[in-house]
């Protein structure tokens, strides 16, 4: 579940330089301190460039800037917080005073850079800042306000050379704060440097009191380079620094940094993670497994979409406002446990499943109660007189109702077929149905949950909620996390209730993780509190975050395992799914390189890799829908003129190529229920349909089938991963791009096997080399006279 006109930038942070150069420095005089053996460059000051008049900015130390940022007092609200790139957008990270003019403003300090930014009024009303004319499309129809600080926003000036003893000095970075430049790997330590790409001949990496290691290039990031190397750790704290040839010259950056072993997290994910295949589940369009749970007014599984039942719009709603929203077809758990068999014929051994808690609908994002199963993907008991005797305050008078129990034993069958199971968490906000909110609209300020929520007046009572949605109210929060120390201390404990049912200590009868919904809501200290409390319940558990935009932040070994991979989907549609404005194959691996490189190996490997989900339209009908940014005009309902009929078949070629990459790619790929059945669909709600079963007859509309081939094929690809390690945790290297074929070949090795995958988004065959046709066998796909078929990709093993 998100809103991304608040949580996605259009740019978080511009990689560019502009014109710094300076000479190489005499040497500076000698120093007590160590230093690199190499004479000290001089770093020019930045000039900060032209502000709105709502933003001034003074230079700090660590090439940041001291920003104050101001909104106009004609604005009216009852509280503004800054939203951006800089904090990820987070409206809960710097909110702002009103000063006695009226005007509300917020200090905080910002690397130079590019920088989108709105104004969060009132909890739910995104603004740009009236006073800054510099402005951007946000995707959404609406604007995001820029902010250009220092050299790194001034892109049109960005000019370097190799072998000219010059620097562009703004270039250099090295912040051992982020996992991109420092990583503990074991024993060693991954150190990168950056500078200009085509600036500078070399880099060496200098340690106290002699260490010299040459540093490789390791790619680029935009309009930088990297350089790497692996140092040892030692087991004291040492300082370090950088040497940079250009042409005959060597001079050092003048920072130096300190090498704590003991400060450096040692960042491990779940191995299982690494190795998982997912798929998410959306219980209540999965499958109806038993009638006897079924809502009032259920529909047929089978019936048509697009035609009415005889109660819609009865009361005078349309179909788009709102009946097809409120629609229930009565998916449960025990449609899942039915379906396992299918589920594992995909290769698939990890379930997401999308909330089950106790709410209102078909989303379950509304939740009432964080405690409880939902009893209709249950025993459809009676909630209320199943915990009438509960303290929501006190975890040792909450009892296991019906319905958690048949979600315990469907759990534990999972474990015993080898499948791990992960819970959609939704900690931000719940439903109008919560306890918690009823006594405080019921109490007000003599509520015993009056601080658990934003309540913005008691009389008359109004409260926010989340992304302006009336029906999500939402906690209260600060700039450390939850505002009430009661909301963290019950979100600790719904935690650990699901992670260890029977609380003895051993969480082998568990849940193997959470997925955490708009995570960026909640400042970031709170999610690194949480960590310990899931790691200290089960160290073997799997965290992972909807995180939309890049994710390093929370990639850092103090916070989430892994995110959802949206930034991947992206991609793979842009080079496999569009048209008009397809990127080439390299610079597709140009783009996921940079993914690679920016997050640790040990979450790269655990990345949930998916290409569609309950948040996006369909995989096949976005890729009928080609040339759209991604998530974007992809909804009927806002009239924009998105094609949501039966996908072609190149559509759904180009899916199984997309399948293909998804199984081979590093990370761990993930299914959207029905994917593989060839469902089809435009954005929410049409992506949540029921699911197709061939043992339920015909459907209704007649296109509702499932398309035997594109099954075949992820159940293929499904077992391809399965079968071969290194399609999970191998090595990855990219043997070729031809932009020209639309090719791109790459390898996963390890413990002695190689396999070679070559993927042809390209309308013609695309030939492999000589040399790798004769070293190599195909173990998937099929080649025509050596040739990759158009929109297809093989497997090949070196023999």
């Amino acid at each position: 579940m998100t809103y991304r006109p608040t949580l996605r930038s259009i740019l978080s942070l511009l990689v560019v330089a502009s014109i710094c150069h300076v000479a190489i420095a005499r040497p500076a005089q000698e120093e007590r301190d160590w230093r690199p053996s190499a004479p000290a460059l001089t770093l020019e000051v930045e000039e900060v460039g032209a502000l709105p008049p709502s933003v001034r900015a003074t230079p700090i130390e660590g090439g940041l800037w001291r920003l104050r940022v101001s909104l106009a007092s004609r604005v009216r609200a009852e509280g503004v917080a800054l939203a951006g790139g800089f904090n990820g957008w987070s409206q809960t990270a710097h909110p702002m005073k009103r000063g006695a003019d009226g005007r509300w403003s917020v200090e905080l300090d910002v690397p130079s850079g590019v920088w989108s930014y709105k104004f969060v009024v009132d909890g739910g009303r995104w603004i740009a800042d009236p006073d800054n004319p510099d402005r951007e499309p946000d995707g959404f129809g609406a604007e995001n306000t820029m902010l250009r600080l220092g050299a790194l926003g001034r892109p049109d000036a960005l000019k370097g050379a190799r072998g000219d003893g010059e620097v562009v000095t703004a270039a250099l970075e090295h912040d051992p704060g982020r996992s991109l430049y420092l990583q503990r790997t074991g024993d060693r330590a991954l150190i990168r440097y950056r500078t200009l790409d085509g600036d500078v001949d070399g880099v060496t990496l200098e340690v106290e009191p002699d260490g010299r290691y040459p540093m490789t290039r390791a790619g680029s990031l935009g309009a930088f380079r990297l350089w790497q190397v692996e140092a040892p750790l030692g087991n004291s704290v040492r300082r370090y620094g950088f040497v940079l040839a250009d042409g005959d010259v060597r001079a050092s950056d003048p920072r130096v940094h300190a090498l704590d072993p003991s400060a450096l997290l040692v960042f491990s994910t779940p191995d299982w993670a690494k190795h998982a295949t997912w798929y998410q589940v959306f219980a209540e369009r999965f499958r109806n497994g038993d009638p006897s749970n079924d809502p009032p007014r259920t529909r047929a599984w089978t019936s048509d979409w697009d035609v009415p039942a005889d109660w819609e719009g009865a009361d005078g709603q349309t179909f788009w406002e709102y009946y097809v929203f409120q629609r229930m077809y009565g998916g449960d758990l025990a449609g899942v446990r039915e379906q396992l068999d299918h589920i594992q014929s995909l290769g698939v051994d990890a379930l997401y499943f999308n909330p089950i808690f106790a709410a209102d609908g078909s989303h379950k994002y509304n939740a009432t109660d964080y405690r409880h199963i939902d009893p209709g993907f249950g025993a459809g008991e009676d909630l209320a007189e199943a915990t009438k005797d509960e303290d929501l305050k006190d975890p040792d008078t909450w009892v296991w109702t019906p319905s958690d129990r048949l979600f315990l034993e469907l759990l534990a069958e999972c474990k015993e077929r080898g499948i791990r199971v992960v819970l959609d968490g939704v900690f931000n906000h719940v439903g109008l149905r919560h306890p918690a909110f009823v006594d405080v609209r019921e109490g007000g300020e003599d509520s015993r949950f009056a601080d658990w929520f934003e309540i913005l007046s008691f009389e008359p009572f109004r409260y926010a909620g989340w992304a302006g949605f009336g029906e999500l109210p939402v906690f209260a929060k600060n700039a450390d996390g939850l505002a009430s120390a009661e909301v963290e201390q019950h979100v600790f404990d719904v935690t650990r209730r699901w992670m260890d049912p029977n609380g003895d200590g051993d969480p082998s009868d568990g849940i193997d993780g959470w997925r955490l919904d708009v995570p960026m809501e909640i400042a970031m200290p709170f999610w690194e509190r949480w960590r310990v409390v899931v790691k200290s319940t089960n160290p073997d558990a799997y965290i992972t975050g909807e995180v939309w935009d890049r994710a390093e932040a929370w990639l850092d070994g103090k916070r989430f395992d892994a995110v959802m991979n949206y930034q991947f989907a992206e991609t793979a549609i842009e080079w496999i799914g569009h048209d008009r404005d397809k990127i080439t194959a390299s610079e597709a691996e140009r783009r996921l390189a940079e993914l690679r490189l920016a997050y640790p190996r040990e979450a790269t490997y655990a990345m949930m890799n998916l290409v569609d989900s309950h948040d996006t339209d369909r995989l096949v009908s976005m890729l009928k829908n080609p040339d759209r940014s991604y998530d974007r005009e992809n909804r009927v309902q806002d009239g924009s003129a998105y094609d949501g009929s039966k996908p072609d078949e190149v559509h759904y070629r180009r899916a199984r190529l997309i399948a293909l990459l998804q199984m081979t790619y590093v990370g761990a790929p993930m299914v959207y229920y029905g994917d593989e059945m060839g469902m089809w669909g435009a954005d929410d709600p049409v992506n949540r349909k029921p699911m197709l079963w061939s043992d339920l007859g015909k459907y209704a509309n007649e296109d509702d089938r499932i398309d035997e081939a594109h099954l075949a094929h992820y159940r293929a690809v499904g077992m391809l991963r399965r079968e071969h390690a290194a399609l999970r945790v191998g090595s990855f290297r990219t043997l070729r791009t031809d932009d020209d074929a639309d090719l791109w070949v790459f390898e996963r090795a390890l413990d002695g096997e190689a396999l070679v995958v070559a993927l042809n988004a390209g309308a013609a065959p695309a030939a492999l080399s000589k040399e790798l046709l004769e070293s190599h066998e195909v173990v998937f796909g099929a080649l025509d006279e050596g040739r990759v078929p158009p929109i297809a990709g093989v497997v090949l093993r070196a023999r």
